[in-house]
């Protein structure tokens, strides 16, 4: 009966291949005993057997993994030392263990073993570290790099870390983050504060030689992989995903940034569409607007497909930088919904519960009401809401402390904060003539029409 196969990760010292020549085929022998203390691996070296596999991870000049072979020969000589002759396989990518840390399976395993020079891992852990060493497996983080040089389509290129006076660039601690094959967004402050391109990781930092006119020559290597189409700050801060991100900002000087993946392929999305391609188009009114009314806080939507018009109108709003608060028109919509109540309490006290107007129009963070079948809605109910943004002052049936009535305006003294950014998206399946049939030319001056594109 055969015996069973051990796994196992061995420490290398640089010295110990020769690399000047190619490294697989290569051979090396590694003791236990008195060159090395029983508590680095001793246990490992008495399992050790031939045919078992092990992963080859190179401890000096940060190098990382080197590749994974097998055991030729395993020999006992004088006072118990064991020697192990190891053979060189296949060579891998120079992942370092904080790579591997990224995986939960790996992550106990690489804080446990950075001192001892042999250890002994499952076959689990050894087909993991086989998968991403090899690049069928990869956890790659993604990260926002700001360069000025041009960068040529499949080139490597050095990025100091450092200023040439050694100061380390804004960002600093995501260099140490990189890992061999982490993806990056290229972005240019001299291309019209653009992202440009795309690159991944192929050297994690190091310590390069000392140069002339240089402090310190700390560094990354990335190689370029293609240009993308250009997309602006401005534009990239359009799309929902990455609005307020602080390296989006015309004044960020951050040279490097994290990424999760969710912005990086919202980037990329971008890019390939030419920013953000509209779902949706003005339909031409055949009456007269007035020009100098530029507030607008319905808008109407106008769709085809009932399955497709709530999807169609959250894109309109988040595109908008804001949030949707979803809810459907019906025949007993009232106004109480819309400017709030008076409830009773648990110990029977009157409380004002707000209504969605009231509650939502005021909040400095962008939440837009859409109400979903909004035919189905008296448009009678808007009424005080319009009064308002004709500019008069109205009375809600709520009152102040002092028993007085709470009055709501556009003035800035207002008890409701008038937001004139502020909208009530009105999904309707009704066409551009029953929309002009249905509703006033007043709230039609306060309208926006769009047809959604289908």
């Amino acid at each position: 009966m055969a015996a069973e196969t051990n796994y196992f990760w061995l420490n290398c010292g640089y010295n110990r291949w020769n690399h000047n020549e190619p490294l697989v085929g290569q051979t090396t022998v590694f003791e236990s005993g008195a060159q090395f203390n029983p508590t680095q691996g001793f246990r490992a070296f008495k399992q050790a057997q031939v045919g078992d596999k092990v992963i080859f991870y190179q401890v000096q000049t940060d190098a990382g993994l080197l590749g994974w072979g097998e055991i030729i020969s395993v020999t006992t000589g004088a006072q118990n030392k064991i020697h192990v002759q190891f053979k060189f396989n296949e060579t891998f990518k120079p992942l370092t263990t904080e790579y591997l840390k990224r995986s939960e399976a790996l992550e106990f395993r690489m804080n446990n073993m950075k001192e001892t020079l042999f250890n002994k891992i499952s076959y689990d852990e050894f087909e993991l570290i086989k998968g991403l060493g090899t690049g069928d497996v990869t956890i790659p983080r993604y990260f926002f790099m700001a360069e000025t040089e041009t960068f040529e389509p499949e080139e490597t290129y050095t990025i100091y870390t450092h200023t040439r006076n050694g100061i380390k660039r804004n960002g600093y601690h995501h260099y140490t983050q990189l890992e061999v094959g982490d993806q990056i967004v290229v972005y240019n402050r001299h291309m019209n504060q653009s992202i440009v391109g795309r690159a991944e990781v192929a050297h994690h930092i190091h310590t390069r030689p000392p140069e002339s006119g240089r402090t310190n020559s700390t560094a990354i290597e990335i190689r370029y992989l293609e240009d993308i189409h250009p997309m602006s700050l401005m534009t990239l801060n359009k799309h929902p995903k990455l609005k307020n991100l602080y390296f989006l900002q015309e004044n960020a000087k951050q040279a490097i940034a994290s990424l999760t993946p969710t912005q990086y392929h919202a980037m990329m999305e971008m890019s390939e569409n030419d920013g953000l391609k509209g779902q949706f188009e003005t339909v031409k009114a055949d009456y007269e607007l007035p020009k100098e009314e530029d507030v607008k806080p319905f808008i109407l939507l106008l769709a085809d497909d009932k399955t497709e018009g709530l999807k169609a109108a959250t894109s309109l709003v988040e595109k908008a930088n804001a949030t949707p608060v979803m809810t459907v028109g019906h025949p007993d919509f009232s106004e109480e919904m819309l400017y709030g109540r008076y409830l009773p309490n648990e110990a029977g006290a009157l409380y004002y519960r707000e209504g969605f107007i009231t509650e939502l129009m005021p909040k400095s963070d962008r939440q837009y009401l859409v109400v979903d079948q909004f035919e189905r809605i008296d448009p009678d109910i808007f009424q005080t809401y319009i009064n308002v943004l004709e500019g008069y002052e109205m009375t809600l049936p709520r009152y102040n402390k002092d028993g007085s009535m709470i009055k709501w305006s556009r003035d800035k003294d207002s008890f409701y904060r008038f937001n004139p950014n502020w909208h009530i998206v009105g999904v309707t399946y009704l066409t551009p003539q029953e929309v002009k049939e249905t509703y006033s030319t007043q709230m039609l001056k306060y309208t926006r029409i769009i047809q959604a594109k289908k």
